[in-house]
């Protein structure tokens, strides 16, 4: 016997994980699917560059790339992260689990980590911050990628 699986289309996965109480604009939209789309986190520029790309009408403000970005940050399906070596943020969206990244100091790319390193951090908290909530974490690695490295 058979068995085919089917994956999930996208209209229902964004169905599925859009945050409740943010309304769905045609601009939020094509912003969570470049989002969704991606294989790294990406600057507000990089988001704007790639919504303008699809030459659509009328073409999308920067302030608009913004604003979307913050509502999701609010609802907590986005993560924002500024590297040490830059004062540039990028965003990611929060959906199935976090990322944690070994980053390149020249090309600033960065490659995601297999696992989390830092594993149950209630157990790192010391006796005087009981009652302490934990709601997040974010942990970069810095060195040079093969390529940046080899050019030294």
């Amino acid at each position: 016997m058979s068995c085919k699986i089917h994956s999930e289309s996208e209209t229902k996965q964004l169905e599925r994980n859009w945050p409740e109480g943010i309304k769905k604009t045609k601009q939020r939209i094509a912003i969570y699917r470049i989002l969704s789309d991606a294989d790294a986190p990406l600057s507000a520029a990089e988001i704007f560059q790639l919504l303008n790309e699809r030459k659509e009408q009328p073409p999308y403000a920067f302030s608009t790339v913004y604003r979307c970005l913050l509502a999701f940050e609010t609802a907590g399906i986005l993560s924002k992260s500024v590297l040490i070596s830059e004062e540039t943020a990028v965003y990611e969206l929060r959906i199935g689990g976090h990322r944690h990244y070994a980053i390149c100091l020249k090309c600033h790319k960065r490659f995601p980590l297999r696992t989390c390193l830092l594993g149950d951090l209630s157990k790192m908290l010391g006796p005087d911050t009981s009652g302490f909530e934990i709601t997040g974490h974010q942990l970069e690695i810095y060195g040079y990628c093969n390529t940046c490295h080899s050019e030294y």
